[in-house]
């Protein structure tokens, strides 16, 4: 069998939702389960503004628990939610002129309810403290061995604090990739996952 059909590719350029979560996953554990599907690595060509930080180290966790070999592009920005996600692939580039931005972790309005009180406050304040040091220290475990200049953790929660944007050029040295390079994407068998794909899916 040709090397190249064992390679997935995957374009994915949503928000990182619970929808998108869960057809990312369940696309690949439905190939695992397919004896016809014989996967040897996932390349995902990676562009987002971010999106919900629970589900995205939900998806760093699913990625580094995969047995196949993966690959990321950051084929232009990679914000927020989307960094922890990147961060959980063996191989990681950037295209030349990309960029990723970290930032104090922020939830919407509605997690709260319409009458609430300091209990409700303090729950929501705990929980963005501790989606922000999980997302941090994600960051300085998958940065620091690759980095030619590691960022110490300190910094890294600075960088949080500031809203913080790295360029191809400094990624690289902070480890966040290990290379840039711009990639070519096969003609045929490639997964697009966009928020327009995913608006015509059912919510589950």
């Amino acid at each position: 069998m040709n090397d190249e059909l064992k390679i997935q590719h995957i374009w994915c350029s949503a928000l990182i939702t619970k929808k998108m979560e869960d057809v990312l996953i369940g696309f690949i554990c439905n190939q695992a389960q397919d004896p016809k599907q014989k996967i040897s690595e996932y390349i995902i060509y990676l562009s987002t503004l971010g999106g919900n930080p629970f589900y995205a180290v939900n998806l760093y966790n699913f990625i580094k628990s995969i047995p196949q070999k993966t690959t990321v592009y950051n084929m232009g920005n990679v914000s927020s939610a989307g960094v922890p996600f990147f961060l959980g692939f063996q191989n990681r580039i950037g295209v030349p002129n990309c960029d990723f931005m970290i930032h104090q972790t922020t939830l919407s309005r509605d997690v709260l309810p319409e009458q609430f009180n300091v209990f409700d406050i303090d729950t929501q304040r705990a929980s963005l403290s501790a989606i922000d040091e999980k997302t941090q220290n994600i960051i300085h475990k998958e940065t620091s061995s690759r980095s030619k200049k590691p960022l110490s953790l300190a910094t890294i929660k600075q960088a949080f604090l500031k809203t913080t944007t790295y360029t191809a050029t400094e990624a690289q040295k902070y480890g966040f990739i290990d290379k840039i390079e711009l990639p070519k994407l096969p003609d045929t068998g490639v997964l697009y996952l966009t928020d327009q794909y995913l608006a015509t899916l059912p919510n589950s």
